[in-house]
């Protein structure tokens, strides 16, 4: 039996229609920014030489850091007040580090984190900025790629040896993910050619 070219454009539509009714996730990534405050304890008695964070706690005694504001897809789940838990101990020269943050339902995965500054600054305080990249996650959307920054300084004289800080995340794009329906079309676009190839042969 000898393959007509209406049959073949018949099947060809059959087997693109197929692709597009296949089931698809919808992207729907992360936006915004969340910040973050509390005070650190470092592994240096200044922040001009300190290589790593060893313990993460919360503005008051005790306590852990809390999220100061919030924005985007962040604002409904994690506003400000809301209790974030962060990774320790944190060298800030780091490779990657699962669950770096977490708060309100969001997750960041860190992939690396670089010192950018160090240094003594007005008063001879010890002050240090580190920078990072990773993942967030949760709240049923995408896994999003975000960057990450931190700063801390040397305490006033007198005061306990932790070191105030600030920190934020913002998500700045979305996970490249061909996802099924890219993979069914190029399955169906092979099948046609082949088909097609098998005709001209006839």
């Amino acid at each position: 039996m000898k393959i007509t070219k209406t049959i073949l454009a018949a099947l060809s539509v059959a087997l693109l229609i197929g692709g597009a009714f296949a089931p698809q996730s919808q992207a729907v990534p992360i936006t915004g920014s969340i910040t973050f405050a509390g005070t650190v304890e470092l592994n240096s008695a200044t922040a001009a030489t300190a290589t790593a964070v060893t313990a993460w706690h919360g503005l008051g005694m005790g306590g852990a850091p809390q999220v100061q504001s919030s924005s985007g897809s962040f604002a409904g789940f994690a506003p400000a007040g809301t209790t974030t838990t962060f990774f320790a101990p944190w060298s800030f020269n780091s490779g990657p580090i699962m669950s770096f943050w977490s708060a309100g339902g969001f997750t960041f995965n860190l992939t690396m984190s670089t010192l950018q500054t160090q240094g003594v600054g007005v008063g001879g305080l010890g002050f240090l900025t580190a920078g990072g990249t990773g993942f967030i996650t949760g709240n049923g959307f995408d896994a999003t790629f975000g960057t990450w920054s931190f700063s801390t300084q040397d305490p006033s004289a007198g005061t306990p040896p932790q070191f105030s800080f600030s920190a934020s995340t913002g998500a700045t794009g979305q996970v490249p993910d061909g996802g099924p329906t890219v993979a069914l079309l190029g399955v169906a676009l092979v099948a046609v050619e082949a088909l097609r190839r098998k005709i001209w042969a006839a």
